[in-house]
């Protein structure tokens, strides 16, 4: 989650979704639909869902029997007004992982996504602790390169960014089984790496892109090429850099 999500919330009429948010919902799909995960799966659940733009896409595509997302800020009043934006379905809304173990069976066949999450802890393990279940899926991404943090990742909550061997380190430590790893937004990589040098004040967010529909369309035709060009190079042992790095696991 990124607490700018909220900030729009309750203007839905009014905010544009940010290519990255539509690329990445995209690279998620794909990394899904390539991986060893039979689907439809009994249940996935989306730690650190935000405004729930993700898991309503989820539940567009059947993926699942259940469907919930889980969020410090899910209060009785956001749960409403997402229910409203998204109209009425069966996803369920659930303020953190010690109530969701305490309201849902610990069955198999799980997969749980936890993307741009970890960033946003002082302690990866105020999460980790709780995913100890065997025979589920895992999916971790993150924020990707310490060199380029900057007031942007500040004003998103983040305490650090990370490479593709510390994420690594961190979920094997876990006991978590490594299937599938990489990097992608090869492309943003260096842009940030300029605005951190640039722009140290940047402000602009996933809550205020305001460019034409054209032009985001645009850009999520560039990052998803970009994506695909780095899948084929990773497929032929090639490691390409990105902005971003994830893991797929099983326990």
């Amino acid at each position: 989650m990124d607490l700018t999500e909220f900030e729009r919330l309750f203007d839905k009429k009014k905010y544009k979704r940010h290519p990255w948010e539509i690329s990445r919902k995209k690279v998620l799909f794909k990394l899904l639909s390539d991986s060893e995960i039979k689907f439809p799966i009994k249940r996935i659940v989306d730690i650190g869902g935000g405004d729930a733009y993700v898991i309503n896409e989820i539940f567009k595509h059947n993926l699942a029997s259940e469907y919930v997302t889980i969020d410090t800020a899910y209060t009785p009043e956001i749960i409403s007004q997402l229910k409203t934006n998204y109209g009425e379905n069966t996803i369920h809304y659930v303020q953190n992982l010690a109530d969701y173990f305490k309201f849902f069976p610990t069955e198999e066949n799980v997969l749980f996504l936890c993307m741009d999450v970890l960033e946003h802890l002082e302690n990866e393990d105020e999460i980790l602790q709780y995913l100890t279940l065997k025979n589920n899926y895992f999916l971790f991404a993150v924020p990707a390169f310490q060199s380029v943090f900057s007031n942007h990742d500040v004003l998103l909550g983040h305490y650090r960014r990370y490479n593709l061997k510390q994420l690594e380190m961190i979920l094997t430590k876990n006991q978590f089984q490594i299937l599938n790893k990489g990097y992608y937004f090869s492309s943003l990589l260096l842009v940030r790496w300029f605005e951190s040098i640039f722009n140290k004040n940047k402000k602009a967010s996933i809550d205020n892109w305001k460019a034409t529909t054209l032009k985001s369309k645009l850009f999520v035709g560039i990052l998803l090429l970009d994506f695909a060009f780095t899948q084929v190079l990773q497929k032929i042992g090639i490691k390409i850099y990105g902005l971003s790095c994830y893991c797929i696991c099983k326990k």
